[in-house]
């Protein structure tokens, strides 16, 4: 009877054990239109692996969920919007007023890091002085 009690008593710690060892954890959002959606400024300029630190950014961007990007200038406090598209490739248009409608600007690859915290872009399909830029999450 004690033998019994004694395995029931060790069954009942280890469950007890596992159970309270055992969290829920939240799984990263996968989809990029939705990681994408929040406050971002620049960390990073340069050509992959010659990265430089960015001090003082001049902004941030905001990508909104109705696939606005607002981006605000700190020095001039002044917002510029644009649309953007996401898929495999981030895109982003600038409307153009002689053509009545949003024209291609950039377009980028990217890569979500950092707990979906950052975020490598590199230009597509540009010639540009530095092609890869690091954007952080603010809040």
């Amino acid at each position: 009877m004690k033998i019994k009690n004694l395995k029931l008593s060790v069954l009942s710690l280890l469950l007890l054990i596992a159970w309270t060892g055992c969290k829920d954890d939240e799984p990263l959002e996968t989809d990029p239109s939705q990681i994408i959606l929040g406050k971002w400024e620049i960390v990073e300029i340069g050509n992959y692996p010659d990265m430089r630190s960015v001090e003082n950014p001049s902004g941030y961007k905001e990508y909104l969920p109705d696939s606005v990007l607002r981006e605000y200038e700190y020095e001039t406090g002044e917002y510029y919007y644009k649309k953007y598209s996401i898929d495999t490739l981030l895109h982003e248009y600038i409307y153009v007023p002689q053509k009545g409608q949003y024209m291609p600007f950039f377009e980028y690859s990217y890569v979500f890091a950092d707990s979906n915290n950052k975020i490598y872009l590199k230009y597509r399909n540009v010639a540009a002085i530095f092609n890869d830029v690091t954007f952080k999450r603010i809040k």
